[in-house]
């Protein structure tokens, strides 16, 4: 199945990490390039203890704004079922409001993107999202309320073990 749920962004598609079918469904729904991996959002921020410092784990606590963390495959130990791409890196986000923490629960960890056609700008209304998705079926919208309109996550990666960072996209 396809979730949309409100983050601390936009609207994102989601589904579960282990469902290859509906993880191949995002990308036809979005018309998004396969070369272009999805972000995967766990619920805590125990994945990064065997991998960041603790200096790193509190500057993602105290970011300041919506973040997305990539990670090098090359660089961590991450677990075999987050290497879904053939990309070099992996986009992680830590779930941030009780919808995306209870689907995560239902269905740890998830893979998610803006919830858009690729080339199309975010989406933060309700009414927009069932334009969009109304002929899909196995979508559940778990949107209650349309969201304020926010600048996407900054993107950054730790260079090496500092809180020296890298951004790949900064608002």
């Amino acid at each position: 199945m396809l979730y949309i749920i409100p983050t601390d962004t936009c609207f994102w598609i989601a589904c579960s990490i282990d469902d290859n079918d509906w993880y191949k469904r995002i990308y036809e729904v979005k018309w998004r390039y396969f070369n272009k991996p999805l972000a995967i959002m766990v619920n805590n921020y125990s994945l990064f203890e065997n991998l960041l410092s603790n200096q790193q784990i509190n500057f993602l606590k105290n970011y300041y704004r919506p973040w997305t963390l990539l990670l090098d495959t090359n660089k961590y130990e991450l677990p075999t079922i987050f290497k879904k791409d053939t990309s070099t890196y992996v986009a992680i986000r830590i779930a941030d409001n009780h919808i995306e923490k209870e689907l995560i629960n239902e269905i740890w960890p998830i893979f998610l993107t803006s919830a858009n056609l690729s080339w199309e700008k975010e989406i933060y209304k309700i009414s927009e999202l069932n334009n969009l998705f109304w002929n899909i079926i196995d979508i559940k919208i778990l949107a209650k309320k349309d969201l304020e309109n926010v600048s996407p996550s900054d993107i950054f990666e730790f260079i090496w073990d500092s809180i020296e960072i890298k951004y790949f996209r900064k608002n």
